[in-house]
């Protein structure tokens, strides 16, 4: 009897343990339906897949956020930035050159440095751009990213640390008046 039990137990053991140790890819076909309207799929759920298969092979993160962003007419400026955010978590290499080239971007929209074409990041931005399902939230989103980067320089608003530092009021010399209640 306590042979069988044991039996089972480690069988159990061996059965979780197999099942937790690969956990399963989601292939690109199967992102598409999960980022059309009518799958029901949670944003959460969404970009946890989008940042597994960008995980999986960096080298697609643009064809990934791109084949996503395509399954809608329009994506809300908030779901926009959360599935960019999955992409450039998953790969941080491109966040650089997004929020680098963000900016002149923005100002004349096909702008780039002859060198930036080749990076990702920019291929990512500019992919952002020309959508039209993101077109009219890009501004938006490619600010909220530039705004919450380590690897920019701003302080994680949006507002460089320079100007943030010249809105600091000078502290008062003489410390105000209390009451006896306090």
């Amino acid at each position: 009897m306590k042979k069988a039990l044991f039996i089972t137990l480690l069988a159990g053991v061996f059965a979780s343990a197999s099942a937790v140790a690969a956990p399963e890819q989601v292939q690109q076909g199967d992102l598409a339906k999960m980022a059309k309207k009518e799958s029901k799929t949670s944003i959460d759920a969404l970009c946890m897949a989008v940042y597994e298969a960008v995980k999986a092979e960096p080298s697609k993160a643009v064809e990934v956020f791109k084949d996503v962003m395509m399954q809608r007419d329009s994506w809300s400026a908030t779901d926009t930035y959360a599935i960019l955010r999955s992409v450039l978590l998953a790969a941080p290499t491109l966040e650089e050159g997004f929020v680098q080239n963000a900016a002149e971007y923005h100002n004349n929209p096909g702008s780039y440095i002859p060198v930036a074409v080749d990076s990702a990041g920019y291929q990512l931005l500019s992919t952002l751009y020309t959508l039209p399902q993101t077109q009219p939230v890009a501004a938006a989103v490619a600010q909220g990213v530039a705004g919450s980067t380590i690897t920019g320089q701003s302080a994680g608003n949006g507002v460089t640390s320079d100007s943030l530092e010249a809105y600091v009021p000078v502290a008062p010399t003489t410390p105000p008046a209390t009451s006896y209640n306090n």
